[in-house]
């Protein structure tokens, strides 16, 4: 035994329910409490957001091929980000991060939900490590961003809605209006083309009497033989009164 008083004890300093592990941002076999769980899914939101304004950037002004294929790849990122944010919180919670997979299940991803925003997690050490590091200012700041980010992309949605419906739907129901009068204006044997119907002009309608004029049309038609059945009419009549007895 050491009589030096200067000498670094060599007992243990700290309790397991003390002690913090370290946060290993993605690392699956790290563990986050419910404070950092919200705030890291808004850094991987507003980090997805800005690389969707590059996609669209990409699609507008270089090529929408290649934006496509950025944006596959920044969804797979997302996807990706969310089920690591759930293994760790699960571990926080003492539970296996197998336990992600109920997000493909119905009814059952609702109650993950709650479960990883709500429930607080395990205090001091678990089956997968020591305990978070005390939570940081800018830890509170971006949670308590998320139900601000929320009203106001529910905002929007809402005002984009009432754009489309007052500035888009009334063109389209005006266009539909217009398209509907101008095929009443058309007889029934004119198709949605503008050409006449092909089976008019068949052997067999023209065999049965079958006329293809629109109704102006036959009007003329019928006040011209009109005329001439007169004409020829008054021509008869008029050689028969020469005629000589």
């Amino acid at each position: 035994m050491s009589t030096n008083p200067y000498q670094t004890p060599e007992g243990q300093l700290t309790i397991d329910d003390q002690a913090v592990g370290e946060i290993k941002f993605f690392s699956p076999s790290s563990r986050i409490n419910r404070l950092r769980y919200w705030a890291h899914s808004m850094i991987f939101t507003f980090v997805a957001l800005a690389l969707f304004v590059v996609v669209a950037l990409v699609a507008a002004y270089v090529n929408v091929s290649v934006a496509i294929g950025l944006g596959a790849i920044v969804f797979i990122a997302m996807i990706a980000s969310s089920y690591l944010l759930a293994i760790q919180r699960l571990h926080d919670l003492n539970k296996t991060g197998w336990m992600c997979l109920l997000m493909l299940v119905p009814f059952a991803n609702i109650y993950l939900i709650v479960l990883l925003i709500f429930f607080e997690g395990t205090k001091g050490r678990n089956d997968f490590g020591l305990q978070t590091p005390p939570n940081k200012t800018w830890h509170w700041i971006m949670a308590f961003s998320m139900p601000v980010f929320v009203i106001l992309f529910g905002l929007i949605l809402s005002a984009g809605m009432v754009f489309y419906n007052q500035h888009f739907n009334p063109v389209i129901d005006d266009n539909n209006e217009y398209e509907q009068s101008q095929s009443e204006t058309y007889p029934p044997e004119y198709s949605e083309d503008g050409a006449i119907d092909d089976t008019l002009f068949s052997d067999e309608a023209l065999e049965d009497g079958v006329s293809y004029e629109t109704p102006a049309e036959e009007e003329i038609i019928d006040e011209a033989i009109d005329d001439a059945e007169a004409e020829v009419s008054d021509e008869v009549e008029s050689l028969e009164t020469e005629t000589p007895q």
